[in-house]
């Protein structure tokens, strides 16, 4: 009975959902080894297979799988979840194979194969694994709401829904120079996506054209709005003192 002596593995079993941009993940490394030499049981008595993680990281969370190499229907243990799932297992070892559960948070993933039979002869492999599943969302694009005279100036505010991760918001002007704006809202859906609102007091200037930006920089994501206010902040600067104005139509 052989096992293989010694795997690399890095960078594994990636599951990724995405709706828009790439996200960038590193998962740790870590190597599985196996014996230096084949492993020599006697029939009609047990043996345990050797394998474990360098270094000793917890086997707790991840997919540990073991089959043999070149047949038809490889499957010996799976452990996966938390739990065993040996549905698909050759049915010649069922009953007859178990992992140390008390020892995988040790980055042991050895297997235990009770009352060896001559026709379980033959090289396994022992695989380990993460799958990481990620949710990522890119919004809508912002809207922006004219809240009128406050404050000595335009309440502008916006919104964006529909982020995962969670985005920024910045209010510029037209040379694209931040402005001074109110905290960040934010607040999740029933899908436990953001939805984000931010306060900005705009002044008169030459243009009177304010942008508002969200963006997600893991997704290098940017969504933008433009708005235009053509003279309504000179007639509001002009009666800032008055407490009330009153345009009369002739």
């Amino acid at each position: 009975m052989k096992t293989n002596e010694r795997n690399r593995l890095e960078n594994l079993g990636l599951l990724y959902e995405q709706t828009g941009r790439t996200l960038s993940l590193t998962v740790k490394q870590f190597e599985v080894l196996g014996p230096a030499h084949p492993v020599v049981a006697v029939a009609g008595e047990d043996v345990v297979l050797p394998c474990y993680l360098k270094p000793n990281i917890s086997a707790v969370d991840l997919h540990i799988e073991w089959f043999r190499v070149q047949t038809d229907n490889p499957l010996v243990h799976l452990y996966r979840d938390h739990e065993d799932r040996n549905e698909n297992q050759v049915p010649s070892y069922r009953g007859r194979t178990s992992l140390f559960l008390e020892q995988l948070k040790n980055g042991n993933t050895s297997l235990k194969v009770k009352n060896v039979q001559v026709s379980d002869n033959g090289e396994y492999k022992c695989f380990v694994h993460y799958t990481i599943s990620v949710s990522v969302a890119v919004g809508t694009h912002p809207v922006i709401s004219n809240e009128g005279y406050k404050e000595g100036g335009i309440s502008l505010v916006c919104e964006s829904k529909g982020w995962y991760p969670q985005p920024q918001v910045v209010w510029m002007d037209s040379e694209g120079h931040s402005l001074p704006a109110g905290h960040t809202e934010t607040h999740t859906d029933s899908m436990g996506l953001f939805i984000v609102r931010r306060r900005v007091i705009v002044q008169e200037t030459e243009t009177n054209r304010f942008t508002c930006r969200v963006l997600q920089q893991q997704l290098n994501e940017v969504k933008e709005t433009i708005t235009n206010i053509p003279g309504e902040l000179h007639i509001f600067s002009i009666n800032s003192s008055m407490e009330t104005l009153i345009i009369t139509h002739v």
